[in-house]
């Protein structure tokens, strides 16, 4: 059976409809910023100390230059930028490497970047995969921006990079990083995808300026969350031996709605017995909205567990900042970020609360 052409995105596999998209644009994962809020107190008070050795900025993915532009009018360093298409800078694919031989640091520039962002499972779904599994082929990492991030490294003692929030919860290398700010208004023009500014120095260093390498600073926008080591000490629990915790159970009594709804009103909640979500619909594969069990527990029993599993959730999402859980599709109505809990993560929550 022939492939799917090139530019041909799936939306429906059920209804097999599709929609044409620009697939040079999507494939090379491109999202201009067009709102300077990624240069807040934090993310400046790193390059302010960076920059006091370090005399030009070099950006890998340049695009229209937005970054660079702020860096150079903020700071007063030479600027220097790449990108794979357009005659503004030279030419290079940057996500097979990053020559920065300039600058008066001992690896080059300071990289100041917005990679690109794009899935391996979003370029199939996009009908792009041909033009980008070269990227992917031989990698252990599933989105060009950790394939970027990751030559960035390579490429320059510090990088100061906007990338998806998911970073965050992902098993990426963490120990060169030093500032994580989250962005939560919209950052691009072209896109509502959740963003993080990741600030990382080089490695074999403790400490750049006030921060640390290796247990970040953590910041929502310009307030301080605490380190990352503290919010992921917030995802840790007990397990219970003998516990059956059943999830996707159509005969389940206790609901899960496992994502913040968009209309700002109804938040991530285990609720007793029905509600918006019909059991017909519940799949093996369901991880936003269903059912689950703790069959060994009485009625009561599990209208008590509902009260004490929200109570800790509730805790958790305030000491985190909501970092603790994972960023789902931009922001709601009210102009918050929208969350989703993961199973493991609820599993944690149920197990604290019998």
């Amino acid at each position: 059976m022939p492939g799917r052409p090139i530019g041909q995105m799936l939306v429906s596999a059920d209804r097999d409809r599709f929609v044409e998209i620009d697939p040079d644009k999507v494939s090379r994962g491109s999202f201009y910023t067009t709102d300077e809020a990624w240069l807040n107190a934090p993310v400046r008070a790193f390059l302010f100390d960076v920059f006091l050795t370090n005399t030009s900025a070099l950006d890998p993915f340049a695009g229209d230059g937005h970054l660079l532009d702020l860096v150079r009018r903020e700071f007063g360093v030479a600027t220097f930028g790449l990108d794979i298409a357009g005659d503004k800078w030279a030419r290079n694919d940057s996500l097979v490497s990053i020559p920065n031989a300039g600058g008066s640091g001992s690896r080059g520039s300071v990289i100041v970047t917005n990679p690109p962002y794009l899935a391996n499972h979003s370029a199939k779904r996009k009908g792009v995969n041909d033009l980008v599994a070269t990227y992917f082929d031989g990698s252990d990492y599933d989105n060009l921006y950790k394939i970027a991030l990751d030559k960035c490294l390579a490429a320059a003692d510090f990088v100061v990079a906007v990338i998806p929030e998911t970073f965050l919860l992902s098993s990426f290398d963490k120990s060169r990083l030093a500032v994580v700010s989250v962005i939560e208004g919209d950052l691009f023009s072209d896109t509502e995808a959740p963003a993080v500014v990741a600030c990382f120095g080089p490695a074999g260093v403790k400490q750049v300026g006030e921060f640390k390498l290796g247990n970040a600073s953590v910041f929502n926008g310009s307030d301080s969350i605490g380190t990352l080591n503290e919010i992921f000490e917030l995802r840790t629990g007990r397990a219970r031996s003998g516990i059956q915790i059943v999830f996707n159970d159509p005969h389940g009594r206790i609901g899960l709605r496992a994502v913040d709804s968009h209309d700002g009103i109804r938040r991530i909640e285990f609720i007793y017995g029905d509600f918006e979500y019909k059991r017909t619909r519940i799949k093996v594969s369901s991880r936003l909205l269903t059912y689950l069990d703790v069959p060994e527990l009485s009625d009561a029993q599990i209208q008590e567990l509902v009260v004490r599993a929200n109570a800790h959730l509730e805790i958790l999402r305030a000491k985190s900042s909501d970092l603790i859980l994972a960023p789902f599709k931009g922001n709601d109505k009210k102009g918050n970020r929208r969350r989703r809990l993961d199973y493991a993560l609820a599993r944690q929550i149920i197990n604290n609360s019998l």
